[in-house]
């Protein structure tokens, strides 16, 4: 029986940087928790904007933010990140594609930090509900656990492609939606942080249900063995999902929590 639900939130749940969540959502998470199930939503965003998507049920279901890196669940809490010379040099090779209109976002636990010159950036990132600073130099952050390389057109594949080879070998490097490219320390992901709160529930594989849309849920939906993709999915995470849904504009996760109550509650009749 499934004990445990975790979903990633943009372009899974609702719309890219949107803040509101069909309302049905919290009526069957709630119900879903009355018969012991642990619900999590796992995101590349700050879990300050993570608990305003859920703001009716915020104190009720635990989180993994900023990809996985915060982990959050009641008083248990836990936090991976880089260490501090792979990220300058990081950084430094992230500016360096400045003069073609890049940018990117260091993040720590409830906080997200732009360059002070972007101020086009900084509203994007305040439309996600985020708190967010504005600073001069990035590379000088201290205990970062996310960076997130942005581009308002999407993440050319030739960018993607040199991030990864320069990177891979020391971070985890994978597509966040279509206008970013999410670093984390390497092997800490939100299969990762999945793991973490696996261990701390004692909840099996087995138990676990997973929902996700970009590669970045790849490694979640690899830690559940009922693992999800929107219609609306990259096509590497459909190609590792157990199932392909209907896409989010059609509240296909929903739909399957729905399914999922359902057969619940036909067992306990």
């Amino acid at each position: 029986m499934i004990k445990l639900i975790v979903s990633d939130v943009d372009d899974t749940l609702l719309p890219e940087s949107t803040m509101d969540l069909n309302p049905e959502y919290f009526e069957v998470i709630k119900k879903l928790q009355e018969k012991g199930v642990i619900f999590v939503a796992a995101s590349g965003r700050q879990k300050v904007s993570i608990k305003k998507v859920f703001a009716p049920i915020q104190g009720s279901i635990a989180y993994l933010a900023d990809n996985g890196t915060d982990i959050s669940a009641g008083d248990f809490v836990e936090s991976m990140k880089f260490e501090e010379e792979d990220y300058v040099k990081l950084a430094q090779d992230l500016e360096s594609l400045n003069s073609r209109g890049f940018t990117y976002m260091p993040s720590m636990p409830d906080w997200n930090f732009v360059d002070e010159a972007r101020e086009d950036f900084y509203q994007v990132v305040l439309g996600y509900g985020c708190q967010v600073k504005k600073v001069p130099d990035l590379k000088a952050l201290p205990n970062i656990s996310k960076v997130s390389l942005y581009d308002p057109d999407g993440i050319p594949s030739d960018v993607e492609e040199a991030m990864k080879e320069r990177w891979s070998d020391k971070m985890d490097v994978c597509i966040a939606g279509s206008c970013y490219l999410d670093f984390t320390k390497k092997g800490c992901n939100k299969g990762k942080g999945l793991e973490i709160l696996q261990k701390h529930y004692g909840i099996t594989y087995e138990e676990t249900a997973a929902f996700g849309n970009a590669d970045n849920d790849i490694s979640l939906i690899e830690k559940a063995k009922y693992g999800y993709a929107v219609g609306n999915a990259s096509d590497a995470l459909k190609k590792a999902a157990y199932e392909v849904i209907a896409p989010m504009q059609e509240d296909a996760v929903l739909g399957k929590l729905k399914e999922i109550l359902a057969e619940m509650e036909g067992k306990c009749e």
